[in-house]
C-alpha cells in the first residue's frame, strides 16, 4: 500500500495540486500520452493494483462470482467486497468507465462479426498459399480477440 507523509499540506496548496493533475490528465487527449504519463508517474505494483481494480469493476457488472473474480484476477474477497461496495453506492467514476468499456467491447464485437463472415465466405485458398496465410493468421487473431473479452 502507498503512503503518504504524516506531515500535513497546506489546504489550498493541496487543492491547486490537485486541480493542476486533473487538468493535465484532462489534457492528455491519447491513450499513448496516458500510458507514458501514468507508467512515468506509478509505479508497477500501483499500476497493477488500479488496473486490477477496473477489472473487478467490470467483471462485477458483468454478474462473475467473487470466486471467479479471485481466481482470474488473484485478489482478495475484501478487495471485491470494497469494490462491490462502491459500485451499489453509485460511484460515477467506476459506472461511466464500465458504460464506456462495455460500449466499446459491443463495437469491437460487431467488428468481429463483421470480419467473421468475411473470412468465412471468401474464397477457399490452397494450404500452402500467401492468401490461406493471411487468412489463417486473421482467424487466429480474431479467436484471440473473442476470447480475452470473454475472460473480462
Amino acid at each position: 500500500m502507498t503512503r503518504v507523509s504524516r506531515r500535513r499540506v497546506n489546504t489550498l496548496i493541496e487543492t491547486r495540486i490537485y486541480e493542476v493533475f486533473w487538468e493535465h490528465l484532462a489534457q492528455l487527449n491519447t491513450s499513448n500520452l496516458i500510458r507514458e504519463f501514468l507508467q512515468s508517474l506509478l509505479s508497477h505494483s500501483e499500476q497493477i493494483m488500479l488496473s486490477k481494480r477496473l477489472a473487478i469493476a467490470l467483471m462485477l457488472a458483468k454478474g462473475y462470482t467473487y470466486a471467479s473474480i479471485d481466481d482470474t484476477l488473484k485478489v482478495s474477497k475484501a478487495t471485491i467486497t470494497t469494490i462491490h461496495r462502491q459500485l451499489n453506492t453509485g460511484a460515477p467514476g467506476y459506472t461511466r468507465a464500465i458504460t464506456l468499456l462495455k460500449k466499446s467491447e459491443q463495437k469491437q464485437a460487431a467488428w468481429d462479426k463483421v470480419e467473421e463472415l468475411l473470412l468465412k465466405f471468401s474464397p477457399a485458398a490452397h494450404m500452402s498459399s500467401a492468401r490461406f496465410a493471411r487468412k489463417s493468421a486473421l482467424g487466429k487473431e480474431l479467436f484471440k480477440r473473442k476470447m480475452q473479452r470473454q475472460v473480462l
